[in-house]
């Protein structure tokens, strides 16, 4: 038995602190102007390339539209060593540029593919007061970094978010978006 889903009314959610099951959709939560010190894309859950290749179509299509630098430290953290080396091959769904190339571009820093600013260890954990939109699974209070404040969305999200300077989605840079035609 075949079933069609209509998938065309979801829209992206952003989850405020402390709990991924505290989302609201990233268009209200634009309204709000919330900003944050960071934004981090990547690590084990949605650091694959598919993912990485979703937030690279949205900065390129921001640059398109004349944006140029992320707002704030904006860092990616490629799900596997092997990930790594795939995102610095040139992908024609992005004229010819690779996806590193395109991060580097608005000023994203690529690192190691590594777990330790999810659970707030290492030079990339949020320090008290500090707050970032991430693409990681998880926000529990102290979880990025003690006293730290983090939210959680899609690398999509979370790219737009960085050339926003608060957080929103992509419909915010007033670029055409629509994921499935990413897909």
């Amino acid at each position: 038995m075949d079933e069609v889903l209509d998938l065309t009314e979801v829209v992206p959610l952003i989850a405020k602190p402390f709990s991924p099951g505290n989302a609201f959709p990233a268009n209200e939560v634009a309204r709000e102007r919330i900003t944050f010190d960071k934004a981090f894309i990547g690590s084990c859950t949605n650091g694959g390339y598919g993912d990485l290749l979703e937030a690279a179509l949205v900065l390129r299509a921001a640059r398109d539209k004349g944006a140029t630098r992320a707002a704030n430290e904006f860092v990616i953290f490629p799900g596997s060593g092997g990930v790594k080396k795939d995102i610095e091959r040139t992908d024609a769904r992005l004229g010819g540029e690779s996806i590193a190339d395109v991060f580097r571009s608005v000023g994203g820093e690529i690192r190691e593919s590594w777990c330790g600013p999810c659970f707030g260890q290492g030079p990339d954990a949020l320090a008290k007061g500090q707050t970032a939109i991430t693409s990681f699974n998880r926000n529990w209070a102290n979880r990025m970094g003690v006293g730290g404040l983090g939210y959680l969305a899609s690398p999509a999200v979370v790219a737009a978010s960085a050339m926003l300077g608060y957080m929103g989605p992509p419909s915010e840079l007033d670029i055409e978006w629509r994921a499935e035609r990413f897909v």
